[in-house]
């Protein structure tokens, strides 16, 4: 199976970034991160940037059987995350309210491409139902956001070849 095709979402997430009106009006850089506990790259580009747009680069993953095959789930988090003066409460309110809206934006974009996407199928993408969490006031001084998470299913090639193995 040909694992160059399957969907990267760094490289999805970044693009939708860069082509949203509402993310180019509001700054939010595309970076990456190991994880709600390791937001490596929000924190090194904190004093340059104001918004960002932060791709866990690790992916809680599951593989099962549908039907005849087998399929490996990966699970992205996304991050959304703006800052806001410090102690801002208004501040804070509308801030969260632009990373609400674009998650909304992301999300019916998912919809289009899960079946128009020309380059990738993103046919196995689960749209229906995507988790999402507003971070609380003391997530990090002046900065607010949520994150979600999206589903894919890719099929996986679990076919037993002998060649791999010594008697």
């Amino acid at each position: 199976m040909d694992t160059s095709k399957f969907f990267d979402g760094h490289a999805y997430f970044k693009e939708l970034t860069e082509k949203n009106k509402l993310a180019k009006a509001n700054s939010f850089f595309p970076c990456s991160c190991s994880g709600i506990n390791s937001l490596q790259d929000v924190l090194d580009n904190f004093r340059k940037q104001s918004a960002f747009v932060c791709v866990d680069d690790t992916n809680d993953a599951a593989t099962e059987q549908i039907g005849g095959g087998w399929f490996k789930k990966r699970t992205f988090t996304v991050f959304l995350l703006i800052r806001y003066r410090y102690d801002d409460m208004i501040e804070r309110a509308a801030k969260l309210d632009i990373c609400r809206q674009l998650f909304r934006q992301f999300h019916s974009r998912m919809i289009r491409d899960k079946y128009i996407y020309e380059d990738l199928d993103l046919s196995f993408l689960n749209v229906s139902r995507i988790y999402t969490r507003e971070l609380g006031e003391y997530f990090i001084s002046g900065c607010t956001g949520l994150y979600f998470m999206v589903e894919l299913t890719e099929p996986t090639d679990l076919c037993y070849k002998e060649d791999e193995w010594n008697g």
